[in-house]
């Protein structure tokens, strides 16, 4: 069969589909994704970007996504036009790309992953009259693309209830709750490990609490993060943070640096016993969460980052963030624990409670990954996706 996969950052989250596609052979694949996020991969791809006059400041959002598309359509044409046509297009409903795809392919079944809903704020949240006006027009035209993935679609799935829940009441009934999945064969508990980073040497048994994201930002609760570490630190002389990530906005909204070097500034953490080890490989990562004592996972209602899977995956001892996304996941006491976020004293609290609690946080840690195994296992996950892109 034929398949085209379309992500910005291809394969993304389709990368356990593109996988299986790859390992079993006799499928002719193809691969776009946007220039500046391009991986060398063993098929063939097309690059697509914005059109120099339209990557300008004052290009609307609207204006940007019909060009992406319109690009993407124009580097796939002349396949087109030789004959080559996918029998199934996967596509990450987001900034555009796939506008004109059912166009330039109206036989091919359309498949698309939808993350996230962009609501318009309350006038309680946004103060101002003209403050507010921009906000619904930016959400609105965020969603724009969105909604032309969902018109195209012939089925589309979301990783979480609390992500369906974000989508118009209209949209939900034709949106399937479905996981990208989590490797329980690769994320899975170590007995004994050693992991060497930042020219140190960590060991399984050390007491040590992690924390992993994209970035560094307030999204992902990177300042209460800090804070509660330090007044942890300062109980427990033998405790090493280790912080896995990029010091970068990626959610907060405009681009740019993390907090990394507010943190530095603000919060007195013990230099010598916080490591930030950047963004690791995934074998990496893997041992990077399975020596960890404690895993420390802090949202605002969002998205739900594969990381707190896969620390609960590995049976590490997960602390979330008492926010929806993490309460689908986090039952409190049962398979991890909950704490307000926001409350810097309670958050310390329960990271030093867990931390000395090695029996009963090792118990959680066991129900977590039979959690995992149970509703998040790749093999059931990717055997639906498949279902479901070949219109069973």
């Amino acid at each position: 069969m034929k398949y085209l996969i379309v992500h910005d950052a291809a394969p993304g989250q389709f990368v356990h589909i593109y996988k299986h596609l790859l390992k079993t052979g006799d499928h002719d694949i193809l691969v776009a994704s946007r220039k500046g996020s391009t991986l060398r991969l063993p098929v063939k791809q097309v690059v697509y970007d914005l059109p120099e006059n339209l990557a300008g400041p004052d290009v609307g959002f609207a204006d940007k996504a019909v060009g992406l598309g319109l690009n993407l359509y124009r580097e796939l044409k002349p396949m087109a036009i030789s004959g080559w046509v996918p029998d199934v297009i996967l596509s990450h409903a987001s900034r555009g790309a796939s506008y004109f795809l059912k166009d330039l392919f109206p036989d091919a079944r359309m498949v698309s992953l939808f993350e996230w809903y962009y609501g318009v704020p309350s006038p309680a949240e946004v103060k101002t009259g003209a403050a507010l006006r921009q906000k619904c027009r930016s959400a609105a035209a965020t969603n724009m693309p969105i909604l032309r993935d969902f018109e195209l679609m012939d089925a589309g799935y979301v990783p979480t209830e609390f992500q369906r829940a974000q989508f118009p009441r209209g949209w939900q009934s034709r949106l399937e709750v479905l996981h990208d999945g989590v490797d329980t064969d690769l994320y899975r508990p170590a007995s004994s490990l050693t992991l060497e980073v930042s020219g140190k040497r960590f060991r399984k048994g050390d007491e040590i609490m992690t924390y992993a994201g994209r970035g560094m930002e307030h999204t992902r609760g990177f300042m209460q993060f800090m804070a509660a570490a330090a007044k942890v630190q300062g109980i427990r002389p033998n405790l090493h943070v280790l912080i896995a990530g990029a010091d970068r906005i990626c959610y907060d909204g405009k681009k740019g640096p993390g907090l990394k070097a507010r943190a530095e500034e603000e919060i007195p953490f013990d230099k010598d016993r916080t490591h930030f080890v950047g963004l690791l490989p995934e074998a990496k990562f893997v041992s990077f969460l399975q020596i960890s004592s404690l895993h420390v996972y802090l949202t605002r209602p969002f998205v739900l980052s594969w990381s707190m899977l896969n620390a609960m995956s590995v049976g590490a001892p997960v602390l979330g963030s008492d926010t929806a996304p993490v309460r689908e996941v986090i039952r409190d006491g049962e398979n991890g624990r909950l704490v307000d976020m926001d409350n810097a004293d309670a958050l310390a609290d329960a990271m030093d409670r867990m931390l000395g609690d090695r029996a009963g946080s090792a118990a959680l840690g066991k129900t977590g990954r039979a959690t995992i195994l149970e509703k998040y296992d790749l093999k059931k996950c990717l055997k639906r996706q498949l279902e479901l892109m070949h219109g069973q």
